[in-house]
């Protein structure tokens, strides 16, 4: 599968994430914050890479040798380093798969998931993968480079939203597991119990974490346009119930209504960083506008 990436992202995706950063608001392990780049780094050992210059580097890192090849500053890496760690977890469960109009939520999901990992290895920092549905399906080690962006493009595309899903209790065991601070993005439609998923968040927010949530719905489950009865199925249980939809629809809207604003007000007062992601077309736009507004609060904190 060597082209997954482009089944995800195409052309003008590329160039709307091209110029972006995913930054820390916190300290992530001790020496990244802010809009990311630390002067603090360390250049102690064997040189490694480069990276472009941002503000605050140390001058003497500059390559003025690259610099007078392409006229653009970058600094010299060495291999003591600690970059920024960005983790993927996305919701690969049943409810994912729900199709109104346009693509699937969990399609949605992929591309969203793998803009977030391109603008990641684009700063030259680590991205790490989990898939999840009621266990880790999938789950890759934050690693820089082409490659990784690859490997979780592909494990993308593989995998088919089939099995329900404990949401609460996956994000509890995957707070667990990640220990080391990092930025972390979840990609869910948050279809469990509100007040789970609350102490589960907040179990990221006790280990320091810097948390992104991306609330993935169709617009088809907030507006619930049906005419006519007919039977709805709960994708994650399977139960079903016959109905009149213009009987139904003014309390339903109410209660997803209800739902959203339980969302953000669980989001906000953990200080997550929360952004739904309902009837977008693309999901690099999506993504555009949202890490340009999290980048312009990031330079105020």
């Amino acid at each position: 599968m060597q082209n997954a990436i482009r089944q995800l992202l195409n052309s003008r995706d590329l160039a709307h994430l091209r110029n972006l950063t995913i930054g820390s608001r916190f300290t992530v392990e001790g020496n990244l914050q802010g809009m990311h780049r630390s002067p603090n780094r360390g250049f102690s050992v064997e040189f490694a890479d480069y990276r472009q210059y941002v503000s605050g580097d140390d001058l003497k890192h500059l390559d003025w040798k690259v610099y007078a090849r392409n006229e653009r500053l970058y600094v010299r890496q060495y291999e003591e380093e600690r970059n920024l760690r960005v983790y993927l977890l996305v919701d690969g469960s049943r409810s994912m798969a729900f199709r109104g109009e346009g693509m699937s939520k969990y399609d949605f999901a992929c591309r969203l998931a793998a803009a977030l990992a391109y603008v990641t290895m684009q700063q030259h920092d680590s991205v790490g993968f989990t898939l999840f549905d009621t266990e880790r399906i999938c789950e890759l080690p934050a690693r820089p480079g082409r490659r990784q962006l690859r490997i979780i493009a592909e494990k993308l595309l593989q995998h088919e939203p089939a099995r329900p899903t404990s949401l609460a209790d996956t994000l509890h065991r995957l707070a667990e597991h990640l220990q080391r601070r990092a930025v972390i993005a979840i990609i869910s439609d948050l279809f469990d119990d509100l007040p789970a998923v609350d102490k589960a968040l907040s179990h990221f927010r006790r280990r320091h974490h810097d948390v992104m949530v991306y609330h993935v719905l169709d617009p088809v489950e907030i507006e619930f346009p049906f005419v006519g009865a007919g039977t709805f199925e709960d994708m994650e249980s399977g139960a079903r119930v016959t109905a009149e939809p213009r009987e139904i629809r003014h309390a339903y809207q109410q209660a997803v209504g209800d739902f959203l604003r339980q969302c953000r007000a669980i989001c906000a007062n953990l200080d997550i960083d929360y952004c739904l992601a309902s009837g977008e077309s693309s999901a690099s736009r999506l993504a555009s506008r949202h890490l340009a507004r999290r980048d312009g609060r990031a330079r105020f904190r």
